[in-house]
C-alpha cells in the first residue's frame, strides 16, 4: 500500500472532508469494511490520527460515511441505467455493461461493495439488505414495464426477475477481479439478459450507448 500524502496546508473543511472520505474509501477497499480504521485514513491522507477524528468522531460515522458513498454510487448506476427512453432489453443490458465497467473504473468503490455484499453477521448487514431492496425495486419497476408492454411473459415473477439480474451484475464485478476475458463477460451479459428476458441465449441484443 503506497500513502497518499499531501502537503500539510489548510483546507476548507468541505474539501478536507471530502480528502478524508476518498482516503477512506480506498482504505476499506484495501483492509475491508470490518477491520479499516482511522488510521488506515491518516496514513493514505499524510494528516494526523486526531485530524481524521475531528471529522469522523468514531469509527462507526466513519463507516457510515464511506457505506453512504457506495450506496450513492449503485444508486445512481442503477437508476441511470435502468430509466429513461430505452427499450426494457436495452436497459437490462446497460446496467449489465455498466457493473462489468464499474470494477474498472471504480475499483475501490466497487471492492467495498463486494466485501460490504458478504458481512452477514456484521452491524452492517441491516444497511446492506436496505440498500438492496431499493435496488430491487428499480429493477422490479422495468420488468412490471416489460411485462406491460408484453416484451416480457405475462407470468414472469417480477421479484426473482430482480433478484436474478441484479446478483448476476454482482457477478459481473467479481468477473473483472479474476481477470476474466472480455469474451467471458460478453457471454455472461448476453446470458443474464436473455435468461430474464425468457428468450435464448442466441437472440441478438441491442447497442449499448457507451458515452
Amino acid at each position: 500500500m503506497t500513502a497518499v500524502r499531501t502537503a500539510r496546508t489548510r483546507l476548507a473543511p468541505q474539501v478536507r472532508r471530502a480528502q478524508l472520505l476518498e482516503c477512506a474509501l480506498a482504505a476499506f477497499a484495501e483492509h475491508g469494511v470490518a477491520r479499516a480504521t482511522h488510521s488506515h485514513v491518516a496514513e493514505r491522507a499524510g494528516v494526523s490520527v486526531p485530524a481524521v477524528h475531528s471529522y469522523f468522531r468514531t469509527r462507526d460515522d466513519l463507516v457510515t460515511a464511506v457505506l453512504g458513498e457506495v450506496e450513492a454510487y449503485l444508486l445512481d448506476i442503477v437508476s441511470s441505467s435502468l430509466g429513461g427512453p430505452k427499450t426494457v432489453a436495452g436497459a437490462l443490458k446497460t446496467l449489465a455493461v455498466r457493473f462489468a465497467a464499474a470494477a474498472r473504473e471504480q475499483p475501490d468503490m466497487i471492492k467495498v461493495w463486494l466485501d460490504w455484499s458478504t458481512g452477514v453477521r456484521a452491524d452492517v448487514w441491516p444497511h446492506y439488505m436496505a440498500l438492496l431492496e431499493k435496488l430491487h425495486r428499480i429493477a422490479r419497476r422495468v420488468f412490471s414495464r416489460g411485462k406491460r408492454e408484453g416484451v416480457l411473459p405475462a407470468s414472469l415473477n417480477v421479484k426473482a426477475a430482480a433478484r436474478l439480474y441484479l446478483g448476476g451484475g454482482h457477478t459481473l464485478a467479481l468477473m473483472q477481479f479474476a481477470d476474466a476475458s472480455e469474451s467471458e463477460v460478453e457471454a455472461l451479459i448476453a446470458l443474464i439478459v436473455t435468461s430474464v428476458m425468457a428468450e435464448t441465449p442466441d437472440t441478438p441484443l441491442p447497442e449499448v450507448d457507451r458515452t
